[in-house]
Formats: structure tokens, C-alpha cells, sequence
């Protein structure tokens, strides 16, 4: 019999039970430094455990039951924070900590979101958040929520977004990465009244200090950094173990002459290497690239797009790891076909040089997969019984 239905059987009497007895049955809550996000037709759940390269963990009688999220934020080794997109409506955020004795618990402290936001990172001691709004004036602005970890405040801080990169559009940001006491964002730029750039073939990045006073620097090598699925920015920024920040094209505008591939900002520099441009596209037979993270030294993980005629994200089921010094290319084995897993709003974790990734397979259950970035191969680890995992991080306590 298929794991699944194994699965939804043993939870439909679980159920079932707890309605004839009229009450919620005492669930053992699992201990464990590792926290994956797990969902089910019913809910979301996160897990627990103290070892990902093998076993099994499940949702059933297991876990601490949470609300949806479509992103988890792992601060440091503290909390994870769970946002959810509503499109244009606020909408609530909550975070989980570890107590003393190593079980997860939703923390007191709640906050909501004033309006949507579209790309998010960590900066110093903050959460933070950021999209484009229309302003009181009706003029284009950019709104930041910066969201003290520690306390789960919220502040709140609008900029001007119009003619944001000189070019006379507006703006919008895709990612959130802390370099210094700096953070980067890749900036998309449109018309007002309209989404589509009238510059397809420009990348800009801005790099902003804890004022929000910024620089801007720009190239005409690469179109704008960010993978795209419907209305989410996938970021397209990362840096190296040095501080040097690699700057990702997906090249998703069907316009642009540009290939999907990579530029260099080096640590300490506000404008981009002029020495430096990689070619992804090419030696990845085409594909365009959707996601990236950094893994250790020179090495990055890529979700790439599974057709090469397709570039917008909508499947991107291939994994591939990059060495940005050499300019190599590998594709990542030891998964599942493409056609029997997806990637989409995945939040991988990388400990001792590996890169953990969740999977959810099309006839199994998700699966954790651990990827060895010197020869591109992936062993599979922690199995997960539930209907699909998103997101991965370690705590302690």
C-alpha cells in the first residue's frame, strides 16, 4: 500500500478516536535541536529532531501544531518566525523558540504586518520585510517592518521608491542580505501603472545602512536579480564565507538579451566587479536559474528551472551546485526525477559544509536530502510523514 494512504488511514482513526472519546488525546511532544515545517491537508505542524541524515519523523501523534506559514525565518539559532502572505491584506506573524528542556513552544509575543510584503531577510537584531506601496501623496514608496527578534515590535519606515535607480520607475526589492552593518537588496524597476521594465537588460542592487540611506550601483551585463513565481521575489543575492556578494539573473524577462548568470560585488565595494561575470545558462544547457543559497566557500546551491524554454519559476525541480571561482556547473544526483518532486518556497540548512533540502516527493513522503557541495551528489536523510515540508533550521537551548 502507498505511504500516503497509510498515512491518511492512521490519521482518520486518530480522529476518529479523539471524536468518540470526546476529547483531544495527551500527544508526547517530540525534543530536538533540528525544526521542520510540515503540512497536511488539515494543518501545519513543526517537528522535531535530533538527527536528519536517517530515520523517520511524523505529524501523526507528533509535533506542535502551527499556524500556515509561506516563509520561516530561522534568526540565528533562537527562533524561527513564521510569515504569511495575504497578497495586499495584513496579516499576523508569531515565532517558536526551544524552552529548557528542548521542546519547541509558540512564544507569547504576536505581531501583524500593516500591508504585504514581497521580500524578506535578516539585518542585525531584526526580521525585516519590504514592498512596494503607494504613499499618502500617491507618490511610489517602499515600505520596510523591521521586527525586533527579540521582542517581536514592529517598526515601520516608508522611503520614496519613484525614479528609485535614476532610470524614472519605480521599485521594488528582492532579498534581504546583511553584509557588515549593511544589507543589499536586488532592485526590479516598472513604470507607474504598469510591471513590466522598460530597461530588461540592467541589473541594480542597493545597499542600504540601518537609516535606509542607500547606494545604487548598476550593470548592463545581466538583467534584474530575482527569480519570480506569481507575485513572490525569489531572491537572487548571496555572499561568499569573505563578504563578497554574488548578484543573480534569472533572466525572466522574455525581452532581455542577457543570459541567466552571476556578477560580483567585492567585500567592502559599492559598485560591481567589472573583472568578474558567469554565464549560467550556458553551461547549465540553457536553464535558467530561480533560487539560490550559499553553502560554504566558493560553493552555492541553485533551484534551476526544470524546462529551458520556461524561465518564470513555475517549475523549477532541478538542483545544481555552483563553484563561483572555477565557473563550474554540476547537477545535483542522487533526487528524484524532477518529474516526482518540487521545490517551490523551500527554506534549506547548511551545517558542517552540507546543505540540507526539503523535498516533497509525488508518490513518498517528503523527504530531507543532504547535499555534499564538492561532488554535487545528495544522500537522502530524515523521512518526513506528512504531506509536504517547506522548511528546515536548527535551534539550541
Amino acid at each position: 500500500m502507498n505511504k500516503k494512504v497509510i498515512f491518511n488511514t492512521v490519521l482518520a482513526l486518530s480522529i476518529l478516536c479523539v471524536s468518540c472519546n470526546n476529547k483531544v488525546p495527551d500527544v508526547p511532544q517530540q525534543t530536538g535541536a533540528y525544526i521542520i515545517s510540515a503540512t497536511s491537508e488539515d494543518g501545519a505542524y513543526l517537528l522535531q529532531a535530533d538527527d536528519i541524515s536517517s530515520g523517520q519523523v511524523s505529524i501523526a501523534g507528533n509535533g506542535l501544531e502551527a499556524e500556515s506559514g509561506t516563509a520561516w525565518i530561522f534568526y540565528k539559532d533562537k527562533y524561527v518566525y513564521r510569515l504569511y502572505y495575504r497578497q495586499g491584506d495584513p496579516a499576523q506573524g508569531s515565532s517558536y523558540a526551544l524552552d529548557a528542556e528542548g521542546k519547541l513552544y509558540k512564544r507569547s509575543a504576536t505581531f501583524q504586518f500593516p500591508a504585504q510584503y514581497t521580500t524578506y531577510g535578516i539585518f542585525q537584531e531584526f526580521i525585516v520585510t519590504a514592498a512596494a506601496v503607494t504613499q499618502a501623496d500617491n507618490t511610489p514608496g517602499i515600505s520596510f517592518n523591521f521586527v525586533d527578534a527579540a521582542s517581536s515590535a514592529i517598526t515601520t519606515k516608508t522611503i520614496d521608491g519613484d525614479n528609485f535607480t535614476g532610470n524614472g520607475e519605480k521599485a521594488t526589492l528582492s532579498g534581504i542580505l546583511e553584509v557588515g552593518d549593511k544589507f543589499f537588496s536586488a532592485v526590479c524597476t516598472s513604470p507607474v501603472g504598469s510591471t513590466i521594465t522598460d530597461y530588461p537588460d540592467s541589473v541594480w542592487v542597493a545597499i542600504f545602512d540601518r537609516d535606509l540611506n542607500y547606494t545604487i550601483a548598476r550593470d548592463g551585463r545581466l538583467s534584474y536579480a530575482s527569480g519570480r513565481m506569481r507575485s513572490a521575489y525569489y531572491s537572487g543575492i548571496a555572499k561568499d564565507d569573505n563578504d563578497n556578494v554574488y548578484v543573480f539573473s534569472s533572466a525572466i524577462d522574455s525581452r532581455t538579451t542577457k543570459p541567466s548568470g552571476a556578477l560580483r560585488i567585492k567585500k567592502g565595494e559599492t559598485q560591481f566587479d567589472p573583472n568578474y561575470f558567469f554565464d549560467i545558462q550556458t553551461v547549465a544547457a540553457g536553464r535558467h536559474l530561480n533560487r539560490v543559497w550559499h553553502i560554504t566557500g566558493n560553493y552555492f546551491l541553485l533551484q534551476m528551472c526544470t524546462d529551458p524554454t520556461t524561465p518564470n519559476g513555475q517549475e523549477a525541480n532541478i538542483l545544481a551546485v555552483i563553484d563561483v571561482a572555477a565557473k563550474t556547473y554540476k547537477q545535483v544526483t542522487g533526487v528524484p526525477d524532477p518529474d516526482k518532486m518540487t521545490l517551490m518556497s523551500i527554506t534549506p540548512y547548511v551545517e558542517n559544509g552540507k546543505i540540507a533540502v526539503p523535498v516533497v516527493l509525488t508518490d513518498d513522503y517528503p523527504c530531507i536530502y543532504i547535499i555534499d557541495p564538492a561532488t554535487a551528489v545528495a544522500a537522502k536523510g530524515l523521512e518526513i510523514v506528512a504531506e509536504g515540508a517547506t522548511a528546515i533550521g536548527k535551534l539550541t537551548y
